[in-house]
């Protein structure tokens, strides 16, 4: 090789280095750049119109199964109750709604931010909670199946395995999903609007905290997996 088309391919190989540099920093500048909490996006008008990453806790009560898209609200942080503690930050999901999505979850998106202040995202993904419980001392399904008339109403903890195949996301209709015993003679249904704990799976023992109905359905206000 010359010394004529030695020095082209050097300079060809430098540009095609510093092209490729200034695409890689520039894209990892831009990826942080637009990361935000919710309070930043509140307080920044900049941010309107541009592509925004955000995340925080799914405010209960502020999302209904049965619209499409479906419309919640974030929040940086929940009180000890779990209300919202400080801005709120309005989301537009049209795509699959994870099956742990639901109140309390962490919910990070994807998505525009509109002059309205809304996120109209294209992507949501969820971190799901870690909740263990004892379940000595919870009730049986059996023994909720032969007392749900006697019971209906009061709080109580009712252990049991999840049935294989019976979980479904937070926005679908009827029960989140079925716990029965072991030997599966005893079934009951659970309605449930928060987020499923991490590990969540067919099969696996669980404690369900809340109240059952005369039909022996439970409306959950916890659900954790049992230590």
């Amino acid at each position: 090789m010359n010394s004529r088309a030695r020095n082209r391919l050097i300079g060809v190989t430098a540009i095609i280095l510093i092209v490729i540099a200034a695409i890689f920093f520039g894209s990892n500048r831009n990826a942080g750049a637009y990361y935000k909490t919710v309070a930043e996006i509140a307080k920044d008008q900049s941010l309107v119109g541009r592509q925004v990453y955000v995340g925080g806790p799914v405010v209960q009560g502020s999302w209904d199964k049965k619209t499409r898209p479906m419309t919640f609200s974030i929040v940086d942080t929940v009180g000890p109750t779990g209300a919202a503690v400080g801005p709120q930050l309005k989301v537009v999901y049209g795509g699959n709604i994870p099956q742990t999505f639901g109140d309390g979850v962490v919910a990070i998106v994807k998505g525009q931010l509109g002059q309205d202040g809304v996120v109209t995202a294209t992507e949501l993904t969820t971190k799901c909670p870690e909740k263990t419980e004892e379940s000595r001392g919870a009730m049986t399904v059996d023994a909720l199946e032969k007392s749900a008339a006697q019971i209906a109403g009061v709080p109580l903890g009712v252990t049991g395995f999840v049935v294989p195949g019976s979980l479904v996301g937070a926005d679908a209709s009827g029960p989140r999903f079925y716990i029965q015993t072991k030997d599966g003679k005893a079934k009951a249904a659970v309605v449930f609007s928060g987020g499923t704990p991490a590990g969540f799976k067919d099969g696996m023992q669980v404690v369900v905290n809340g109240v059952v109905d005369a039909s022996g359905t439970l409306t959950a206000t916890s659900v954790a997996l049992s230590k």
